[in-house]
């Protein structure tokens, strides 16, 4: 399936300033996309300086107020959005068994993998209804699909994830009636990034790859899936 024209194209990448988030970024520039790659701190992005169309902002989606900002922003500078790509994810509970997992830290994991995600759907989606059009990437992990339950541990962050693919089947579903409105969730597989280790098998251009594809798909393309290398995932 071939890419579609992205030259000029608006996309918002969340948690840019690293890893994954970074490397999405980096390809969607490549492609000729106008990028506005956000972190909560709003770090000047150095690995981004050298490309012309990048917009650096601050976004915390844990927050109401500065999602509502960057929207408003993002509506008065560009006039709406063509991708938005949810990247921006924390795993606070790496390993640890479900038996001992601290509550804060399952409501933190939560708070910024699964209602930040829809915190943005729900600023930013609007904006492409009234367009008619457009691309919704959602990072998830294979870590959470229940085909493949392994371990009892990373309750946290697996859970999250997998609340996060039925989020994105269900908006897909919602969004029917806007067939190229396209959401879909991305495995990015095991990758050599701060939470990924040293000992993964992907660099982060291989991570981003899928994500890139998806937030690049043409019209008819597939809604409301979940892939990892380019094909269908298990739920």
């Amino acid at each position: 399936m071939t890419s579609e024209n992205t030259t000029n194209k608006v996309a918002l990448v969340t948690g840019a300033n690293r890893g994954i988030g970074l490397e999405i970024a980096r390809q969607l520039l490549d492609k000729g996309m106008r990028v506005i790659a956000t972190s909560r701190s709003g770090d000047r992005i150095d690995e981004l300086a050298g490309f012309e169309h990048v917009d650096v902002q601050v976004l915390n989606v844990g927050d109401d107020s500065s999602v509502k900002r960057l929207a408003d922003y993002v509506e008065q500078q560009y006039g709406g959005l063509d991708v938005l790509i949810n990247n921006a994810g924390i795993a606070l509970d790496k390993w640890v068994p479900a038996l001992s997992l601290k509550l804060d830290d399952y409501r933190a994991t939560m708070e910024t993998n699964l209602y930040g995600v829809l915190r943005c759907c729900q600023a930013f989606v609007p904006m492409m209804q009234r367009r008619g059009s457009g691309r919704v990437v959602n990072l998830s992990s294979e870590l959470g699909s229940l085909t493949d339950v392994q371990m009892g541990s990373s309750l946290a962050y697996r859970s999250s994830k997998t609340a996060l693919n039925s989020l994105t089947a269900l908006l897909a579903c919602e969004l029917k009636d806007f067939p190229d409105i396209l959401v879909n969730a991305s495995c990015p597989g095991w990758v050599r990034t701060e939470l990924g280790g040293d000992d993964a098998p992907l660099s982060v251009a291989e991570g981003a790859d899928t994500a890139v594809w998806l937030a690049t798909l043409p019209a008819g393309g597939p809604s409301g899936g979940l892939f990892r290398e380019r094909a269908p995932y298990p739920w």
